[in-house]
């Protein structure tokens, strides 16, 4: 019998055990316990741009990003592409000069070491100082970016960049016992919605260009919280909400108000997310044979406009 794990970057539990010095994918024996949806619609019924003629974004592979090294942000990528937009997977570390290659910079699930291989951070930088200032710059004088928390220990991990753009993501894991959803039973998968309250009904990302974009019902698979001044809050936590020590041993730290920020620096923009699994469209086995959907493949949800919405916010000059 194979090997399986539950990842911690999105929804089961995930015990101090799983985590070893080397990488548990270098066992013969082992799989993720998810994949990406091969039902998964990724098309866009009227692109923003000509299909290769939109803006470019960079989906960041150089930080040991766990859902890029794994292809599993080819859902995001599949949908952008059939959208106009241009995505490119680069390693490269963030350099005024690399940057102006781009208009749109996507960080998700970053770390300073292999995921699972450490349950924290500790000493390690995920990023340099000077990537963290160039990447500042870049956004201060027009650039976009899309960046994600996430729970312990990726929260740890990104928290440096996120306040160096005025952003603190909480640490550990953010649950809400009301406002979940009661089918699934997760009180980490929490609700949004126009009807309470949850979701900000005056932004574009979440109004859309028309009545047909209107975003008006969210899901969010885990994370953490997030507190930024000056920014919109997209996703509003309820005062049910708690931050949890999570799986690994690590936290609880802080408390934000929001899973969803908008805000501009400078001539820029950023949108900052404290959960990362609306961008995919997952797949994860469960106990009983079946599969649970999470993200832009959980029909009952909005994430695919959502994901359209942040990006012509962001793309929109």
């Amino acid at each position: 019998m194979k090997k399986v794990i539950f990842s911690a970057i999105f929804l089961l539990t995930l015990v101090n055990a799983t985590f070893a010095q080397k990488p548990v994918w270098e066992d013969p024996e082992f799989e993720w316990p998810m994949s990406n949806d091969p039902e998964f619609n990724s098309m866009v019924k009227e692109p923003a741009y000509d299909i290769g003629k939109g803006p470019k974004i960079l989906l960041d592979n150089g930080h040991y990003n766990f859902m890029v090294q794994w292809d599993f942000i080819k859902p995001f990528a599949d949908l952008a592409m059939s959208d106009g937009y241009l995505t490119i997977v680069d390693s490269l570390k963030f350099t005024p000069e690399h940057l102006t290659e781009f208009d749109v910079v996507m960080i998700i699930s970053a770390l300073p070491f292999d995921f699972t291989t450490k349950t924290e951070v500790t000493n390690e930088s995920t990023f340099s100082q000077e990537e963290i200032n160039s990447l500042y710059n870049w956004v201060y004088n027009g650039g976009s970016l899309l960046v994600f928390s996430e729970h312990a220990p990726f929260d740890q991990a990104i928290n440096p960049l996120l306040n160096r753009f005025g952003i603190t993501s909480s640490i550990g894991t953010t649950i809400d016992t009301i406002n979940y959803n009661k089918n699934i039973g997760r009180t980490g998968w929490i609700e949004f919605t126009i009807e309470n309250g949850g979701l900000n009904n005056e932004h574009p990302i979440i109004l859309g260009q028309n009545k047909e974009e209107r975003v008006s019902k969210l899901l969010t698979f885990g994370g953490s919280a997030l507190t930024g001044e000056g920014y919109t809050n997209l996703l509003k936590l309820f005062k049910s909400s708690e931050n949890i020590k999570h799986s690994t041993g690590v936290g609880p730290s802080g408390k934000g108000n929001s899973q969803g920020l908008a805000g501009k620096i400078g001539k820029g923009k950023v949108v900052a997310l404290g959960d990362s699994n609306g961008f995919t469209a997952m797949l994860f086995n469960k106990d009983d044979g079946s599969k649970q959907k999470a993200g832009m493949n959980l029909e009952e949800y909005d994430w695919k406009q959502f994901v359209l919405n942040t990006l012509h916010w962001l793309s929109k000059k």
